[in-house]
């Protein structure tokens, strides 16, 4: 992987060599390249890795293979960085990716299909057995902030229980983070952006505190309606009436993280159903 030129940040290795040009980005990738190009590798997988800027802000760098999201930024060729080094990036040759804005009933019948298409697939850890209607462990721990979103989207009020859920399960993204974050898209997205805003702020200053800061990123693009491209051609077919394709959507939407596709989309499916035409 090629570097930067040396800029000197403080307490990491001094960024070296050339800019990394990247292909496409997100749009809120876009955002944080165009205002502060150096970056900080904060986690490092085989395919990809994150970088922090300065605002405790993050996006995550890889190859195509990647993937589109909000946060996703790619380059033609990707190599692991150390963790604490210092990367410099430039858009300004880069596409730009952003999720369709809509807002729209999901139907019935493509609710139906989902989860006929799930049966099999859906992951043990994790919250994506909710999908269905099953349950595990952690499930049953989260019972109580499960309980108090529901009220909520009934037109109650928000109880403190449902806090619970930030930070809760597996992955760099822990199950109960990618859950809220599938609830936010899901109102915005089925036309109850009011309450998504209500929701994130509640959310968006706990979720500093409560959880971790690529998590927390996450969540703030999803407040906005973005997330992985996979989850919203799922957001899509639903609002589409789609009732064909959903073993290859799901299997795509399966390949996100460790089981935060899922998650993501039993939070959608919380909304879906209770709007579902």
């Amino acid at each position: 992987m090629r570097h930067a030129a040396p800029l000197g940040v403080p307490g990491t290795e001094p960024v070296r060599g050339e800019v990394l040009q990247l292909v496409e980005c997100g749009r809120i990738a876009r955002r944080i390249v165009t205002e502060h190009s150096a970056g900080i590798v904060c986690a490092v997988f085989r395919r990809s890795c994150y970088l922090e800027f300065a605002g405790r802000r993050t996006i995550c760098l890889g190859d195509a293979a990647l993937g589109r999201g909000p946060l996703n930024a790619s380059i033609e060729r990707f190599e692991a960085p150390r963790l604490g080094e210092a990367l410099a990036l430039s858009a300004d040759r880069a596409s730009l990716w952003r999720a369709q804005a809509r807002q729209e009933s999901p139907q019935r019948a493509a609710l139906d299909a989902l989860r006929a298409a799930a049966l099999g697939r859906i992951p043990s850890d994790g919250l994506g057995a909710l999908v269905c209607g099953g349950s595990n462990a952690l499930i049953e721990h989260a019972r109580p902030a499960f309980a108090s979103l529901e009220l909520w989207l009934a037109g109650g009020r928000l109880g403190g229980d449902a806090r619970m859920l930030l930070g809760l399960g597996p992955g760099l993204t822990p199950s109960g983070d990618d859950y809220l974050g599938g609830l936010l898209i899901g109102l915005r997205t089925f036309g109850r952006a009011a309450d998504a805003d209500a929701l994130w702020a509640w959310l968006g200053p706990r979720s500093s505190t409560r959880t971790s800061l690529i998590s927390a990123a996450h969540l703030a693009a999803a407040a906005e309606g973005e997330a992985h491209e996979s989850l919203h051609a799922c957001l899509d077919a639903l609002g589409e009436g789609t009732i064909a394709g959903w073993p290859g959507r799901l299997d795509r939407l399966g390949s996100i993280g460790h089981c935060s596709g899922w998650d993501g989309l039993a939070g959608v499916l919380a909304v879906a159903q209770r709007v579902a035409a």
